[in-house]
């Protein structure tokens, strides 16, 4: 967590000109996107958590589904980053895996871009992710994916990939009913989707 957090910190003045500008990043509209496909247009009646919500980019995909639109994110200077860029209802500092857990029966959606690519095991998120939903909620979110053998694997670029077999397994195991996986591009890197 604690590298989490210097690093996010560290990147928040340019995290969004580098996603934006450099990377062709999607990740936000292809979770909103993701979101309208399983449950219709928004109508602005849910209570929704963009978890790990950084500088808030998701935050204007994620609106018109939202009653109440809630962030949370390790790092503060990306919070901060968020307050500015509005959109938001609340903003809280902290563990994604803990706020879950202290949020039982909270949120309609939670949704996350680009944030359990910092997790390697995915179990105890997917564990929490139901006790924080409502009946019938849904949990959409990113990961970067692999063919390997492997459940995950960190990568020279700090980030964890995930065999979508365990990704499978562990909503499964979890509690979740009609896990969709879906390969998209989230983003260009060193000229590679």
């Amino acid at each position: 967590d604690d590298y989490v957090r210097r690093l996010f910190d560290g990147m928040a003045s340019s995290f969004d000109m580098v996603l934006l500008e450099r990377l062709n990043y999607q990740a936000p509209k292809l979770v909103a996107d993701a979101l309208a496909e399983v449950i219709g247009e928004p109508k602005g009646e849910l209570d929704v958590l963009d978890a790990g919500c950084g500088t808030g980019l998701c935050a204007p995909y994620l609106r018109p589904f939202a009653r109440a639109l809630t962030g949370v994110d390790l790092s503060p200077g990306m919070i901060q980053k968020a307050v500015m860029r509005g959109g938001y209802d609340h903003l809280h500092i902290g563990e994604l895996t803990a706020y879950l857990e202290n949020s039982p029966r909270a949120f309609d959606v939670i949704a996350s871009a680009d944030t359990l690519v910092y997790f390697g095991a995915l179990d105890a998120v997917s564990r929490a992710a139901p006790g924080a939903l409502r009946p019938g909620g849904w949990f959409v979110f990113t990961v970067e994916r692999h063919e390997e053998d492997a459940d995950y694997v960190i990568r020279p670029h700090g980030r964890y990939t995930h065999g979508g077999n365990y990704v499978r397994r562990v909503l499964t195991e979890a509690g979740f009913e009609d896990v969709n996986l879906t390969p998209v591009v989230l983003r260009m890197e060193v000229g590679e989707e």
